[in-house]
């Protein structure tokens, strides 16, 4: 009962169907610790750009652009996240930008 508590409360920001990875570990005590991360990189840039998959052939087929506001906005999420918390903003965007083209995804400076 203590665990559906406190996951309630630490997963109650984010929106109903919205995918995230936890980590448990259980003791012998009867004890339990977790972390909860936020969504991948790759839901939330499908998420900005409205697609359900990126494209079928990256780099010779754009799917869509986003532009480099989506981006911020996404690694100011993403820094919250244990793994990412010591990284600076700059290097968190330049990955999603490396993962956004892997999918097929253009980014630009502005959207026209």
């Amino acid at each position: 009962m203590a665990f559906c508590k406190d996951f309630n409360a630490r997963t109650q920001k984010y929106k109903p169907d919205t995918p995230m990875s936890v980590t448990i570990t259980a003791f012998k005590d009867n004890t339990f610790e977790f972390t909860v991360k936020s969504p991948s990189v790759t839901w939330y840039l499908k998420k900005a750009a409205g697609i359900e998959s990126g494209s079928s052939r990256p780099g010779h087929v754009v799917a869509t652009t986003l532009s480099v506001r989506h981006i911020y906005e996404i690694a100011k999420i993403k820094q919250s996240d244990p793994y990412c918390q010591y990284m600076s903003l700059e290097s968190i965007c330049k990955s999603i930008i490396g993962t956004a083209n892997t999918m097929g995804i253009k980014v630009v400076k502005d959207l026209d």
